[in-house]
C-alpha cells in the first residue's frame, strides 16, 4: 500500500509553497491544462471576464474565480477539452486613479508620457502579484497563454473586430449625454458616480397650459426650467390625466427656442413626489435621458 505523498501532519506556509512548486514544476502542469484547439475531444471554453489589477486582488473576486475553477476542473475530468484562459484587463480609468492616489498629483500635472510609464509600472506589479495569487489558491488557467488587454497583438484583434462589426453595421455613432467631471478633465461611467443625499429646498413653479390652466410642478432644480424638454405625469394620477396631450408654457422668459413644451404620461413619475408633476429637462439624470 502506497504511503501518503504529503507526510507534514501540519500545515506552514512552507508546505504550502513546497505543494505549489510541485504542482506547478512537475511537469504536468502544462500538458493538463493547456488548451489544444486540435483536440479530438469535445470542447468546453470558458468566456471568463479578465480580472482588474488596480490594486490587491479581493477575496470575494478570487472565490469567484474558484467556483469557475470548480467548473472547469469537473469538465477536464468529464474528458473534455477546457479552455479556461487566464488574462488580465490592464485598461481603464481605475489604474490611473492608483496611480495619482500613491503620488499624490493629478494626471493632468504629469507629461502624457511620463504618466503613461507610471501606469504601466504600477499595473505591472498589481499583475503580477494577482497572477501569484491565482496560481497560489490553485486555479488551474492556461497560464502559459497569458493575455493582456494593453499587448500590441491583443489590441490588434480587438480592432479587427470592430472594423469588422462597423463594416457590417452593427455599429453605429451616436449621441448621447455622458457625465464629465470638470476636475479630472474627462468623462465617467455611471458606475463610478457616488450619489450623496444632502438637504435641499423643494421648489413649487407654477405654469400655465395653454388653454390657460395653472398646474404646480415640484422641482429641486429650478435652474433647469429653460432646458425643459417635456414634462410628465404618472398615468394612472387622475388629477391630471385630462392635461396628457395638452402643451404648458415655460415659467421663465427663453430665447432660441418654443417656450411651450408637451405633457405626456409616463410610469417613472412618483405621484406622491410633490405635486406629481416632472419637468423632464435636456439632462439632469438618467431618468431624464430615458
Amino acid at each position: 500500500m502506497n504511503g501518503p505523498k504529503i507526510s507534514d501532519k501540519r500545515w506552514s506556509v512552507d508546505l504550502e509553497k513546497r505543494i505549489q512548486d510541485q504542482h506547478f514544476n512537475d511537469g504536468t502542469y502544462n500538458d493538463r491544462c493547456r488548451f489544444d484547439p486540435n483536440s479530438d475531444r469535445e470542447i468546453f471554453i470558458i468566456d471568463t471576464p479578465p480580472p482588474y489589477p488596480s490594486g490587491t486582488w479581493h477575496i470575494g473576486a478570487v472565490a469567484q474565480y474558484s467556483m469557475i475553477d470548480v467548473i472547469a476542473r469537473s469538465q477536464r475530468l468529464l474528458g473534455k477539452e477546457v479552455r479556461f484562459p487566464w488574462g488580465v484587463d490592464r485598461n481603464g480609468i481605475n489604474i490611473e486613479f492608483t496611480v495619482e492616489k500613491k503620488t499624490g498629483k493629478k494626471m493632468r500635472s504629469y507629461e502624457r508620457a511620463e504618466f503613461i510609464d507610471l501606469c504601466k509600472e504600477t499595473i505591472e506589479s498589481y499583475t503580477e502579484e494577482m497572477r501569484e495569487t491565482a496560481k497560489r489558491v490553485g486555479l488551474s488557467c492556461d497560464y502559459e497563454n497569458e493575455y493582456l488587454t494593453d499587448s500590441p497583438d491583443y489590441r490588434a484583434v480587438s480592432q479587427s473586430i470592430f472594423v469588422e462589426l462597423f463594416k457590417r453595421g452593427d455599429i453605429i455613432e451616436d449621441l448621447r449625454p455622458n457625465i464629465y467631471d470638470p476636475v479630472e478633465g474627462t468623462t465617467i461611467a455611471d458606475a463610478e458616480v457616488q450619489r450623496i443625499n444632502r438637504n435641499t429646498l423643494l421648489c413649487n413653479v407654477i405654469w400655465s397650459t395653454g388653454d390657460g390652466e395653472e398646474i404646480s410642478i415640484s422641482t429641486t432644480r429650478p435652474e433647469l426650467i429653460c432646458a425643459c424638454g417635456v414634462v410628465v405625469v404618472h398615468p394612472d394620477d387622475h388629477r391630471y390625466s385630462h392635461l396628457v396631450g395638452k402643451s404648458v408654457k415655460l415659467p421663465l422668459p427663453v430665447s432660441g427656442r418654443d417656450d411651450f413644451v408637451q405633457i405626456q404620461a409616463h410610469p417613472s413619475v412618483k405621484m406622491d413626489f410633490g405635486s406629481g408633476v416632472l419637468m423632464v429637462c435636456s439632462f439632469g439624470d438618467q431618468n431624464d435621458v430615458s
